[in-house]
């Protein structure tokens, strides 16, 4: 069996025997048309080239009669001189002998040659008029030779270039035939061999891509004894393998929907399930009750279309896309089976990641979305809102007649204390103000949690709001010796925001910073521009919070031994509501044991 390494080889190696086999065939042809040329100049050029020169000689000798103006021997002597000349190209041409008859007219010539000679040497001053006639003769005589000779080449040379013409058009016959079958075998391997491994790799991917969508019936049909083969083999091993898997765990797959959905089912709370693309693939028959909703109206639907016609469909969409400002999670609904009860409800989104969609394919949907009914917690809360709203109310009177018996005791016109009198007032006094600003808070607190929040927006110069807040804690500030560092950052604009809640918010942040700094310590106002809102930053020396417990001090009623938790626990929680109410963001920086930065932004006018 040959693998696929030997298979390429062996079409490498077809294509290098065309090329080498073109090669040589050319080589050869060529080498044959050289030899033709080289015959045709080596064994005729040289004889033609000898004929010429002689025939020249013989005509210099013939006119050498006509030379009237020279005298017999300087004629004898040229005359002596050109048969030399021809005698030694005779003698060239004598050893160049190629084509057959050629000799015979060689040794004529040598013939007509030796008794020209004698008519030359016979030559005197007396008698040269008397032997031109047999000069002219033997002139003659070898000339028609010579001309013999040059015809005989002549007709050589003819032949053999018809020799190589007939070679050159076998050549190109052979050479013409073998590209043509070269042609045709490299064709035939360019379009078949590439096909023959793209063929099943593009197949395999196909099944792949198949398999990947769980069509587990797949096959590829190629066979072949090479990788190839063993490739298709293990694939369609594996496919098999794969169905009689799916075919096993089918049911299971089944009964494990049909758990979830009695789950869900099941639940008292509201339940939605969304896909990827949004679309509800499941609600309960608790869902249904809330929203007073057909479910087969919205089963199947996608989430963006149902928002159109319905408020609580329309905060989900805001939530899933990030764009909800309210920052509340909880709405009321008209109980549709009594209109005079109103019921709470807590929205939930839940998001499956999808790792934990691909480790178990039963979670088809990507979005768990709860309507947990809070009716009872919330009707709760509002009760305890309004006791305590009624209690503050209740306790201001009291402590109000208890700050003015305070002040007629502290009246010297009244009488005077003795000093032991003065601490216990003193005493009294501190701890009727930490009960009034107790109150305080609960009624805004109240206030906050009934939603009777009244903001007075107005444009106000930022740097107001820290005067007036340190206006208030002068006294406080003075006790501790505490050295106030302003930074208000030039050509500020104006905010819009309510005054009296943006300097109850700094006020107590303000008097956090104070209580938890060292006496004489340090703290920086400082007020810049961000975009479009205005921020302010408190910065102070105290101890610092840890980094677990930066979202707790904003929360109500925390408590712990940092330092920013202590008191009622309200403080912080009231200063963010207020914040936020009018658009703005608070948030605290803090390294523990080197201080804390709170900041707030109110937003440009």
């Amino acid at each position: 069996m040959l693998n696929l390494k030997s298979k390429i080889h062996i079409g490498l190696g077809i294509l290098f025997f065309i090329i080498l086999l073109n090669s040589i065939l050319g080589i050869l042809f060529l080498r044959l048309l050289s030899n033709d040329s080289d015959a045709i100049i080596r064994d005729n050029y040289l004889s033609i080239d000898y004929t010429l020169i002689m025939l020249s000689r013989l005509d210099d000798i013939y006119n050498l009669q006509y030379e009237t103006e020279k005298n017999v021997m300087d004629i004898n002597s040229e005359i002596v001189v050109l048969v030399d000349k021809f005698e030694e190209t005779f003698l060239l041409q004598k050893q160049n002998i190629t084509e057959v008859g050629e000799t015979e007219l060689v040794n004529k010539l040598e013939i007509e040659l030796y008794l020209f000679k004698k008519e030359v040497w016979s030559i005197n001053s007396n008698n040269l008029n008397s032997l031109m006639p047999g000069i002219r003769s033997s002139i003659g005589k070898m000339k028609t030779l010579l001309v013999e000779i040059y015809s005989l080449n002549m007709k050589s040379i003819i032949k053999k270039s018809e020799v190589a013409n007939k070679t050159s058009l076998r050549a190109i016959t052979y050479m013409t035939l073998v590209l043509i079958v070269s042609f045709i075998v490299i064709l035939i391997y360019i379009f078949n061999f590439p096909g023959y491994l793209i063929s099943p790799i593009k197949e395999l991917t196909e099944k792949i891509l198949e398999v990947s969508q769980k069509s587990f019936d797949q096959k590829i049909t190629i066979k072949s004894q090479d990788e190839i083969g063993e490739l298709t083999t293990s694939f369609n091993y594996m496919a098999g393998k794969l169905k009689e898997y799916e075919d096993q765990h089918i049911d299971w797959l089944l009964d494990a929907k049909r758990r979830i959905e009695n789950i869900v089912y099941g639940l008292n709370d509201g339940v939605i399930l969304l896909d990827e693309s949004l679309h509800v693939i499941l609600i309960n028959k608790a869902i249904e009750k809330i929203l007073n909703l057909d479910g087969d109206l919205i089963l199947n639907k996608n989430i963006s279309i149902l928002a159109e016609s319905n408020r609580i469909f329309n905060k989900i969409i805001e939530m899933l896309t990030g764009e909800d400002k309210s920052n509340s999670n909880t709405f009321e609904l008209i109980d549709p089976s009594d209109e005079t009860i109103k019921q709470y409800f807590h929205l939930e989104l839940i998001k499956i990641e999808k790792s934990q969609r691909e480790q178990n394919s039963v979670n088809a949907f990507e979005t768990i979305i709860l309507f947990k009914n809070i009716t009872t917690l919330t009707e709760k809360d509002l009760a305890r809102t309004s006791l305590f709203a009624a209690f503050s109310h209740e306790m201001k009177t009291p402590v109000s007649s208890i700050n003015l018996s305070l002040k007629l005791l502290q009246n010297e016109k009244l009488g005077v204390l003795n000093e032991e009198q003065k601490k216990l007032v003193s005493s009294i006094v501190q701890h009727s103000r930490r009960l009034i600003g107790v109150i305080n808070e609960m009624l805004d607190y109240s206030q906050l949690e009934t939603g009777k929040i009244h903001l007075i927006f107005e444009k106000i110069e930022p740097f107001q709001v820290v005067d007036l807040a340190t206006s208030a804690l002068a006294i406080l500030i003075s006790e501790k010796e505490i050295d106030l560092k302003f930074d208000i950052e030039e050509g500020l604009p104006l905010v819009k925001a309510d005054l009296e809640k943006s300097v109850w918010s700094l006020v107590n942040i303000l008097t956090n910073a104070v209580r938890y700094s060292p006496n004489r310590g340090s703290i920086g106002v400082s007020i810049h521009r961000l975009g479009n809102f205005v921020k302010y930053t408190v910065s102070d020396c105290g101890p610092g919070i840890e980094e677990k417990d930066k979202e707790k001090i904003f929360q109500k009623y925390v408590k712990d031994k940092s330092g920013y938790f202590k008191g009622t626990g309200l403080g912080l929680a009231i200063a963010k509501e207020f914040v936020e109410t009018q658009g703005g963001k608070i948030w605290v920086e803090s390294t523990p044991g080197k201080g804390c930065n709170f900041y707030f932004t109110l937003h440009v006018a």
